[in-house]
């Protein structure tokens, strides 16, 4: 502990986090030569930047340039519907809904692979302190063009929910149940 009541773990925690950020938001370090400070090669060779916490080495996906977002606004599919904002995604089913609390970024390739939180839903009266919790749920897709092919599955059982195909701009028919 320092003079000033401040430990050596308390600014490596805090400098932690505001490395992860600036990583996260696709600023980078440079040393003198204009390199990454620290990097690697991960899986499929992706750039990787790595950070020490507290004696552990972590390794996070390099970002070149700004990542693309999946396109914004309503993706309409048979049984599903899809609002992309800036911030993440509302999805609605028949009988259930979903969110997606970030920002969805796809690949060089039109893909992506987000966690979200899914209710099932029921007809009739919602009773008091009856309301579903949710589960979480992973959103896999591919977009080409207007259109999205998506997988829906349960991360905690691995059941898949469904395949969806959605075309960007498209409205859809709803059938909620009652």
């Amino acid at each position: 502990m320092s003079q000033n009541g401040i430990s050596m773990k308390d600014v490596l925690k805090a400098t932690t986090l505001v490395l992860l950020f600036l990583v996260g938001t696709g600023f980078f370090f440079h040393d003198q030569g204009d390199k990454p400070a620290a990097s690697a090669t991960g899986s499929n060779n992706q750039k990787m930047i790595a950070l020490e916490r507290e004696g552990e080495m972590a390794a996070l996906p390099a970002r070149e340039g700004r990542a693309k977002s999946l396109p914004l606004g309503q993706w309409g599919g048979e049984h599903i519907s899809v609002e992309v904002t800036g911030r993440g995604a509302t999805v609605e089913y028949d009988c259930a809904h979903a969110t997606i609390a970030r920002r969805i970024t796809i690949d060089r390739h039109g893909g992506f692979d987000v966690p979200g939180k899914q209710f099932s839903e029921h007809g009739g009266p919602v009773r008091e302190g009856s309301e579903s919790a949710g589960y979480p749920v992973r959103f896999k897709g591919e977009v080409n063009g207007k259109t999205m092919t998506l997988t829906v599955t349960n991360r905690l059982t691995k059941e898949l929910i469904g395949t969806f195909t959605l075309v960007h701009g498209a409205q859809t028919r709803l059938m909620k149940c009652k």
